[in-house]
């Protein structure tokens, strides 16, 4: 025979799930404030993050405005609520942009490192006065032929007979 055993989860007590729901409710009531503190954070700082963002790599901006502007030119319904969404989400929007420019930035220097030294780097040179250089003269040393010696076989085979 097979034995079961039941596990009871019911202790009976009827402040369990109560406990259960009130610890959810107050996690849920911290997460709200704390997303509204750094929403708060955001909003005050997103000029400033736009500047940034423009000072770093204003082609993100540009090409951001761009992406909308097609988007309003191929589907109106899409690119307006693009636009909605920008307007609402634009302290969001703002550290995205500076991210991705702060991004783009780091790519382009590391890229940079990279090809260094497969392209060469230029260094500084000074220009020396062009004067000849004068070296003594070296006498080249001429070899003394060696009379052919007669006692050698393999010359033999070229002599005429």
């Amino acid at each position: 025979m097979r034995y079961r055993k039941e596990i009871n989860f019911n202790n009976n007590s009827p402040f369990s799930s109560l406990t259960g729901i009130l610890l959810v409710v107050l996690f849920l009531v911290a997460l709200y404030f704390i997303a509204k503190v750094i929403f708060t954070a955001l909003y005050y700082l997103a000029p400033i993050m736009i500047v940034a963002a423009l000072i770093v790599d204003h082609k993100v901006v540009v090409g951001y405005l761009k992406w909308v502007v097609g988007l309003l030119r191929d589907n109106l319904l899409l690119g307006i609520g693009a636009i909605v969404l920008s307007v609402l989400g634009f302290p969001v929007l703002s550290a995205f942009l500076l991210g991705k420019a702060l991004l783009k930035r780091q790519v382009k220097k590391v890229q940079e490192e990279a090809e260094a030294p497969r392209k060469g780097e230029y260094i500084e040179y000074e220009e020396l006065d062009s004067e000849p250089l004068e070296l003594p003269r070296i006498e080249k040393e001429i070899k003394k032929q060696e009379p052919p010696r007669k006692d050698n076989r393999y010359d033999d085979f070229f002599e005429d007979k």
